[in-house]
């Protein structure tokens, strides 16, 4: 039953150390391929070179935030349809609706909840659509 990210390219964009190590856990556990950016510029880096089938976006971090770099990814249209899926401790509606409004799909509220958090990438990600 672990297999269901299996085969998905996922993008984790979190500064915080062990929230990195957390998600990248998870994710594998359930075995899904996991990058890992320290802040959004690093994120758009990597995107650069790799192609992913979903972001997982903290808000709150140094360099290039969340919601600046999601802009970033909306307006170039190479990347116009990737899934970005905020991940924030601030999940009061003002900060669901900023989210919205940057161009992200989906919000998970931190610390994040694991069978919420394969539940959520499910509702996006296609099992048997990736490559």
């Amino acid at each position: 039953m672990h297999q269901r990210l299996k085969g998905f390219n996922i993008l984790v964009v979190e500064d915080n150390e062990l929230n990195q190590q957390v998600a990248k856990w998870l994710l594998e556990y359930h075995e899904a391929t996991v990058a890992i950016a320290n802040h959004g510029k690093e994120a758009l880096d990597i995107l650069e070179k790799e192609v992913f089938d979903c972001i997982l976006m903290d808000i709150q971090m140094p360099v290039l935030d969340g919601l600046e770099a999601t802009r970033m990814i909306r307006a170039n249209p190479q990347w116009s349809e990737l899934i970005i899926i905020a991940m924030t401790a601030n999940a009061d509606e003002h900060h669901k609706q900023l989210c919205h409004v940057a161009g992200m799909n989906d919000f998970l509220a931190k610390p994040i909840d694991p069978d919420l958090l394969v539940e959520v990438l499910l509702k996006w990600l296609k099992p048997g659509s990736a490559d």
